[in-house]
């Protein structure tokens, strides 16, 4: 909040610096040419200060992203501009203008280039955030069975074993959005839901437990050699 305040004071300083550096240097300039560059070096002041204006992104990977892009066209805009009240200082009026509007119009063009950006990065980093969350959910599926697994003491060793190593061989797994791979993803978290609920009838589902464990195997071998790195 502080820091938001300095800068809005920072602003507003070098606004009024602005201003009364045209008021007291500028006079010799005719009125229509000292509005305009006053207005054009407004525009220049508030490119510093955009971030107090309008929030970029939550996402630090977003903001960043879309950065580099934005200095660019802060930093072009603003030579371009400075460049033009210097050397058509002695030009018609409406020569000044035209070109001073035809930056400004290239600086739109850039800033929507820059939200664009932004926008995709931000899209990009939510879809990787899913793959990768939807991954982690297979891992704590069997995670919670192993823990089951634990509170059951009348359980073949064997059963606890083979839970195990499924889990750590799930350390091998990569996110992906490939359908198939998702689908695969979504029967092994059946997969360990169905062999939790079997737990608590061991001597009946033996059988079942047995095959259930079997597919989910099968399942996860395939998913590490066809969709994994």
């Amino acid at each position: 909040m502080i820091q938001k305040i300095l800068s809005w004071v920072s602003l507003i300083a070098c606004e009024a610096i602005m201003i009364a550096a045209f008021l007291i240097y500028g006079k010799e300039l005719p009125t229509e040419v000292m509005i305009l560059d006053m207005a054009v070096c407004t525009i220049i002041i508030g490119l510093f200060f955009v971030d107090i204006i309008c929030s970029w992104s939550d996402r630090f990977s977003a903001r960043l992203g879309a950065m580099g892009i934005r200095w660019v066209v802060t930093f072009i805009f603003t030579i371009s501009s400075i460049s033009v009240m210097i050397l058509l200082r002695q030009s018609e009026f409406s020569l000044q203008l035209l070109v001073q509007g035809g930056l400004i119009v290239l600086l739109t063009l850039g800033f929507i280039a820059v939200i664009f950006t932004k926008a995709r990065i931000t899209e990009v980093s939510s879809e990787e955030g899913r793959i990768v969350k939807d991954r982690d959910r297979v891992k704590q599926a069997w995670r919670d069975l192993l823990e089951n697994i634990e509170l059951q003491a009348d359980l073949p060793i064997a059963i606890r074993e083979r839970a195990d190593k499924i889990l750590q061989d799930m350390r091998y797994l990569s996110p992906t959005n490939n359908t198939e791979a998702m689908n695969i993803d979504r029967q092994l978290i059946e997969g360990a839901n169905e062999i939790s609920h079997m737990l608590y009838n061991y001597q009946l589902n033996s059988e079942q437990l047995e095959k259930k464990l079997a597919q989910c195997e099968r399942l996860l071998q395939r998913r590490r050699s066809q969709y994994s790195n």
